[in-house]
């Protein structure tokens, strides 16, 4: 009987990409959230460095296209540098010291009104007792209340902002540096492009939307500034231009720096001339805010920051809990930079855009590619660079 031939051992099925495709987003998504918080916790200690560095370094990327066009121009490369190194302490200057002048003078201002507040709070307290609640209890607290207490936090507050006097010095240094070094920028990047295009790619696309970021932020604010500024003047609230100020600073805090900024100018019109003048201030207030910044600003700023709502109150939420105040303020650059260069230009990680995108179809990886190609000089893609992104 003819020996039966053996078959043929047959190799072990190979597993599907696809399978591996799809089941490693997740897991690299979960992977990234664990690192977020082992760095997060490294943040929350260095803070008093971390942000103010952070906040220097996109000001020297918004401004960095001002050398590029005086050197364009046929200025020396020196004395671009040091006209973008005033520029960018202007700015510094323009955002932190706004928010000093605003805390100084709301601390001079407020005992003026001691005497007012005492009278608001005696005519709340004539009213409670009518309607019969807790006259007891608020008869204690009006007796250890004074308005004048007010000005102990504001007064740390500005303790606070004056007496980093070394930190200050370290950033004005750090200035120096960092915008000298700016005019090789675009040559390191090229190197960083040979052996790690993707990382490239999410700096160059980081500085874009910063920059748009940071320019569209500001002309807006000044906007809001000078629409506030008129109808404090217009309504008779003191101080109008120190709440102008304020309202310029609190634009950059997303979501909740309109509450921030209106809440100091309508305390004093309640103080000043009652709660007509407070509800003038807040309506006036209102009215600009949602004209402004909720429907014709986010038309400019939605392709640079690229985020939906949610996020944008997330990460108000997170950046403050790290970096505090000054948190707040970059909380929407810090983000930027998290999305384009951990999410935007990482194809394990791009899933996580159909969640926190504005508009998830723009952030397809084919139309990411194509964007990509129109950040890179026309001269750089002629000479084929830039196509490994």
């Amino acid at each position: 009987m003819p020996r039966q031939a053996t078959p043929a051992p047959t190799a072990p099925p190979k597993s599907d990409p696809g399978v591996g495709t799809a089941a490693s987003p997740p897991y690299f998504g979960i992977v990234i959230l664990a690192a977020l918080v082992i760095v997060g916790v490294g943040l929350r200690s260095t803070a008093s460095i971390i942000a103010p560095v952070f906040l220097v370094l996109t000001l020297v990327i918004t401004v960095a296209p001002l050398r590029s066009f005086l050197v364009k121009r046929r200025w020396p490369g020196w004395l671009a540098s040091v006209v973008s190194l005033l520029a960018i302490y202007a700015l510094l200057l323009v955002i932190l010291g706004s928010v000093v002048y605003a805390v100084v003078r709301l601390v001079d201002k407020l005992p003026d009104y001691a005497s007012a507040f005492t009278r608001i709070f005696n005519s709340l307290l004539a009213l409670s007792t009518r309607l019969g609640y807790g006259q007891q209890q608020i008869q204690d607290l009006a007796s250890s209340f004074q308005l004048s207490s007010l000005t102990a936090p504001a007064q740390a507050l500005v303790g606070a902002l004056s007496g980093g006097a070394s930190l200050l010095i370290l950033i004005i240094t750090f200035v120096l540096f960092l915008a000298l070094d700016s005019g090789s920028m675009r040559e390191r990047i090229e190197v960083i492009r040979e052996t790690r295009p993707h990382i490239a790619d999410g700096l160059v696309n980081f500085a874009s939307r910063v920059r748009k970021y940071w320019i569209v932020t500001t002309a807006f604010g000044l906007i809001v500034a000078i629409m506030d500024y008129v109808a404090l003047l217009i309504i008779g609230v003191p101080l109008a231009l120190t709440w102008g100020v304020l309202a310029f600073v609190t634009n950059y805090i997303p979501n909740i720096g309109f509450i921030i900024g209106v809440i100091p100018p309508a305390l004093i019109a309640l103080l000043d001339g009652g709660p007509g003048k407070a509800l003038a201030v807040i309506i006036v207030f209102t009215a600009i805010n949602v004209i402004v910044q909720t429907i014709i600003q986010p038309r400019f700023t939605g392709d640079a920051v690229g985020i939906n709502g949610t996020v944008a109150f997330i990460s108000l939420i997170f950046w403050a809990y790290l970096l505090g105040a000054l948190g707040a303020l970059i909380a929407i650059p810090a983000t930027l930079f998290l999305k384009s260069v951990l999410v935007d230009n990482s194809v394990p990680a791009n899933w996580i855009n159909g969640l926190i995108s504005s508009d998830p179809k723009k952030e397809t990886p084919a139309r990411q590619r194509q964007r990509r190609q129109q950040e890179v000089p026309p001269a750089e893609r002629q000479s084929g660079r830039g196509r490994q992104g």
